[in-house]
């Protein structure tokens, strides 16, 4: 019983301090857009050109492979980082000196996970009971056949994206940033994969769902419409021509489809167990202090402490006008430093082989792979711009300096837009020198673009997280995946370029407007 109170505390204390913060609220609004996306048929779920009469099974259904794919997606971002911040504040070591043990603690912190994700789930629920009232093609509401898909196959789903959270921030190399950028492809290139492949033929891998409640929709459909082919798809793009309804009862939830949501429930929970085997207990939470020993002096033949003098003030020595004044040029040079160290070796060696492909790589090859990696290999130099006082707390030292708006910020703009030439630079020059004037304006505007929203967003947010997901979006969607209003590279969609030079001078207003706020607060 006791063990039980600790935890449901520990789990209680820890959403409450989450849903306090302006991260929550901007992921509920998040949350809140996604749901009216669905409604006004921007995200769809279709049967080749069929889908079912929005009644309570199917737009509960189709909500939760939403809620799954999307927030599965990217409401790891949102839970991760409670552990991160128990060692940034200190509070870990304060735990490390209780009885509480690793497995406990890390459940408590996979409760909390799993709370704030089931929030999430709650908000889209009523948003799928909305969509039902909306529609009106089935006015009657089924509360069964509404929420079972949202309790049998969202909730497990959501257990095991808050079990993966708790386990990345156990690993020390994947707690930071690079653990973002691990999951933001392992969960398309691996999680999404197996289940898409796999999970019709093996439930317990189906952890989306689609297996789920294709079988059942195909039958419907293909009683309705002999034509059908046996295709099924979640869409983010409008549906377009005409789409025929069908009438789709739900899923009839017997054993064989229950077991393997339960397995999903068990996996979560065993990886929040393995998870304790990689947790250090906060034996890295900070480097251990030296307290200074304070002693009198003492009188050797006495041994009587010696009365100290009283202390004198100090006289301070004030700096000449010229020592004042900072040079932009040195600040730069110094902001260049802080952006680019840190990384291994490698990281290094590769980002010179990418600008040299850019260089010499055939034009096909350039568009098609060279520049591509080379706008995303240095995600994570970038994601520190604007962000690095709040991580080191060096934002009071920072500020203090002369004129700070004036050359400490544009310094660190003009070190991440260096590296951003560094890597692209090459590719400006081939499209120069090939006549392609539109794909150079276009790309140019694009290099202006990644550090401005690096900028702001780290500003703004004081945190690597914000850009590190927003970027890797922009990158994969745009540059990777033809989404022609999300390519500011110029790759697929050249003539986006006049938007993307007012983003870059947009963004850096809004950085500035944010260090303004800072600096005078």
């Amino acid at each position: 019983m006791k063990t039980l109170r600790v935890l449901y505390h520990l789990a209680r204390a820890d959403f409450l301090e989450r849903t306090r913060r302006a991260s929550f609220l901007v992921m509920l609004g998040l949350v809140l857009y996604l749901g009216y996306l669905v409604n006004i048929g921007q995200v769809t779920l279709r049967l080749e050109t069929y889908r079912g009469v929005f009644n309570s099974a199917w737009v509960g259904s189709m909500m939760t492979l939403v809620v799954n794919f999307l927030l599965g997606w990217f409401g790891f971002y949102l839970v991760k980082g409670a552990i991160a911040r128990d060692y940034q504040t200190g509070v870990g070591q304060i735990m490390a000196t209780t009885p509480l043990s690793r497995p406990l603690y890390l459940f408590g912190k996979w409760l909390s996970n799993l709370a704030v994700l089931g929030l999430m789930v709650l908000v889209l629920a009523l948003a799928a009971l909305a969509m039902q009232l909306i529609q009106r093609e089935a006015p009657v509401i089924q509360v069964w056949a509404l929420v079972s898909p949202f309790l049998l196959v969202a909730l497990p789903f959501m257990a095991l994206v808050a079990a993966i959270a708790v386990l990345f921030e156990s690993v020390a190399w994947l707690r930071g940033s690079f653990g973002n950028l691990v999951y933001f492809f392992a969960f398309i290139m691996g999680i999404a994969l197996v289940a898409i492949m796999f999970g019709p033929s093996i439930p317990v891998l189906d952890w989306l769902g689609f297996g789920v409640f294709k079988t059942s929709m195909a039958e419907a459909a293909k009683a309705a419409y002999p034509a059908y082919g046996g295709g099924l798809a979640l869409s983010l793009v409008p549906a377009r021509g005409d789409i025929q309804p069908f009438l789709w009862d739900g899923v009839q939830w017997t054993l064989p489809l229950l077991l393997p949501r339960l397995g999903i429930l068990c996996l979560a929970l065993a990886v929040t167990l393995v998870s304790a085997l990689f947790f250090d207990r906060f034996a890295q939470a900070g480097i251990p202090r030296r307290q200074a020993k304070i002693a009198l002096p003492v009188n050797e033949l006495a041994g009587t402490p010696v009365t100290p003098t009283a202390p004198q003030a100090a006289r301070l020595t004030p700096l000449p006008a010229a020592q004042r004044r900072s040079s932009l040029g040195r600040v730069f040079l110094a902001e260049w430093r802080m952006t680019v160290r840190g990384m291994p070796w490698w990281w290094y060696l590769a980002a010179l082989g990418l600008m040299a492909a850019s260089f010499f790589a055939p034009l096909d090859g350039l568009r098609g792979w060279a520049l591509p990696a080379a706008l995303l290999w240095p995600l994570l130099v970038w994601s520190g711009m604007g962000c690095r006082e709040a991580r080191h707390a060096t934002g009071q030292v920072v500020f203090s300096a002369p004129q700070p708006l004036r050359n400490q910020l544009p310094a660190a703009w003009l070190a991440g837009f260096a590296v951003a030439l560094l890597m692209g630079g090459g590719a400006l020059v081939r499209f120069g020198l090939a006549g392609e004037w539109t794909s150079f304006a276009a790309l140019a505007a694009g290099l202006l673009f990644i550090p401005s929203l690096a900028l702001a967003l780290g500003v703004w947010t004081g945190t690597s997280k914000a850009f590190e997901v927003v970027y890797a979006v922009f990158w994969y969607l745009g540059v990777l995946n033809d989404v022609l209003e999300l390519d500011y590279s110029g790759l697929h969609a050249s003539g986006n370029w006049p938007v993307y030079l007012v983003l870059s001078v947009a963004l850096f207003a809004a950085a500035l407007l944010g260090r303004h706020r800072q600096v005078r607060g």
